[in-house]
């Protein structure tokens, strides 16, 4: 057999054979869809991962601005006293952070001003009271909005004899994303016990 008869034999039987056998086209099919199964759930993955990561940045940004805000306001102080100086305070805001800021306003008025949650939300309140007296929890007005995905501020607290400010605020996401930041405060200002 010579070469031509060989080129001859392979012509015919590439001729022949046009298409796909059935074999062939349902094993092309099963790792064709193996392969677009894998690149989509690797790109759900991905997604999943990018919006749990943004949910954590929120709620870290939101954490750090709201004790960021609390302590530059620690840090203008003229005075802390204890959340329970002011009449009726505790008892309306349940979930306070435990001391009132004091600032003179001008020679007559001092400025009040404490942080509460509602609502997974950390609210400002602040009002003004006559000097050597202080407001009553009504007096206090406002209700600014400062943070939100505030679960929890039930570690916030005033240690007077050390005078630090405790800061602990447990953030949640609405997807269920947990993130709790906590800082200490040094109190350079007096502190009205």
């Amino acid at each position: 057999m010579g070469v031509s008869q060989i080129v001859w034999n392979l012509k015919l039987i590439f001729q022949r054979n046009k298409g796909f056998t059935l074999i062939e086209l349902v094993l092309a099919l099963g790792l064709s869809s193996i392969l677009i199964l894998s690149i989509s759930s690797l790109l759900r993955f991905s997604k999943h991962v990018s919006v749990l990561s943004n949910e954590i940045d929120e709620l870290m940004l939101n954490g750090r601005y709201a004790i960021e805000y609390i302590k530059d306001e620690v840090k203008s102080a003229e005075k802390i006293i204890p959340s329970s100086k002011i009449s009726g305070l505790n008892g309306y805001y349940r979930e306070n952070v435990g001391f009132v800021i004091v600032n003179k306003e001008d020679e007559i008025f001092n400025r009040f001003t404490t942080y509460y949650r509602k609502d997974d939300k950390l609210i400002r309140i602040s009002g003004l009271a006559k000097n050597n007296t202080y407001p009553i929890y009504s007096q206090l007005q406002g209700h600014n909005e400062i943070s939100e995905f505030i679960h929890s501020i039930k570690g916030t607290s005033l240690d007077i004899e050390n005078k630090m400010i405790y800061l602990d605020f447990q953030l949640l996401s609405d997807s269920g994303q947990e993130l709790n930041l906590k800082s200490n405060y040094y109190v350079r200002c007096p502190i009205d016990n």
